[in-house]
């Protein structure tokens, strides 16, 4: 089906994408549809239109510079299903959405900014936002081998750092998690702030902590990443950052909080594998079906194997 949007600039966009509204109605789309793309370089095709977004599940909140919500919406487990909202009032929407809420949006600008697809709030388009639920279970994390989201590679002809194809598009801005991973390299990205996260394979991604609460002030790093610490898992949202002026184009999992960061054995994420951890795996036995809270080994379930985890690495990390 081929659709024509008219662009804020006036321009008309032709674009193909199936079950869209007709030209001109108002537009009410789900996330998927408004992430979901062919375009070689990832781009929305609503890229620079207003629309109304039936929203999802608020999973993440990020002050920064400009006040960002991070939606998912769980009916669109394995892609698609997450973005990014940009509050440019600086509180009108951010301070009123909590973890947990499930909300929908009107009158938002789409914008590509950096090689993300971001929904921007702002004044001149007369914003509205309504919380549909609350405290709504959080989607749970989706889990991806690293070499589903490559590192990017060098290339010194140009010099810069770029992915070698744009495949992990349908993870932007959803709730990832990979499994058995070591730091490997410090200090990468255009902020000198990522870290290569490497499997047993040699398979490596990036990783970012900027926007992670437990990272001390002035630092960038959680406390528990350092060369050639090893994860049992790491999970975060996936997110693209490019410059191409600058030779940056690449995708980094972004860790939230200390609870994105998986030491072997540490079930409480308090960096201490001790009694504490072998209460959340005993409240948490025999659980299974993914999603378990004692799960050490990523396999789904929590047994003896877990419990075999939390014994072999008993006293790690502790003072």
């Amino acid at each position: 089906m081929r659709v024509m949007l008219k662009t804020l600039t006036g321009a008309t966009m032709i674009i193909s994408l199936a079950a869209l509204v007709a030209e001109g109605a108002a537009q009410s789309l789900t996330i998927y549809e408004i992430q979901f793309t062919e375009d070689e370089d990832g781009d929305s095709y609503y890229n620079n239109t207003v629309v109304d977004c039936a929203g999802g599940i608020c999973a993440g909140k990020y002050p920064g510079s400009r006040p960002r919500l991070i939606l998912q919406d769980p009916n669109f487990p394995d892609g698609w299903g997450g973005i990014q909202v940009k509050d440019w009032t600086f509180g009108d929407l951010f301070d009123n959405v909590e973890i947990g809420d499930w909300v929908s949006l009107t009158n938002m600008l789409v914008e590509e900014f950096r090689g993300t697809t971001f929904l921007q709030w702002q004044t001149a388009y007369d914003p509205g936002f309504t919380i549909v639920s609350q405290n709504n279970p959080l989607p749970p994390y989706l889990p991806v081998s690293v070499s589903d989201i490559p590192a990017p590679v060098y290339d010194p002809n140009d010099d810069g750092w770029y992915v070698e194809n744009h495949d992990a598009e349908p993870y932007e801005s959803m709730r990832l998690i990979v499994w058995d991973v070591t730091v490997t390299a410090l200090d990468l990205g255009k902020e000198a702030d990522n870290y290569n996260l490497e499997d047993a394979n040699g398979n490596s991604c990036w990783v970012a902590d900027y926007m992670n609460v437990d990272v001390p002030p002035g630092d960038k790093y959680h406390p528990f990443v350092s060369m050639g610490q090893h994860f049992c898992a790491v999970s975060g949202v996936f997110e693209q950052y490019t410059r191409l002026t600058y030779g940056w184009d690449y995708y980094q999992l972004v860790t939230l909080s200390s609870e994105d960061l998986f030491l072997c054995g540490d079930l409480n994420h308090d960096g201490c594998v001790d009694h504490g951890d072998l209460g959340v795996l005993l409240a948490d036995w025999g659980c299974t079906g993914g999603n378990c809270p004692g799960d050490c080994d990523g396999d789904g379930d929590t047994d003896h194997a877990d419990l075999g985890i939390v014994l072999t690495q008993w006293g790690e990390g502790c003072p």
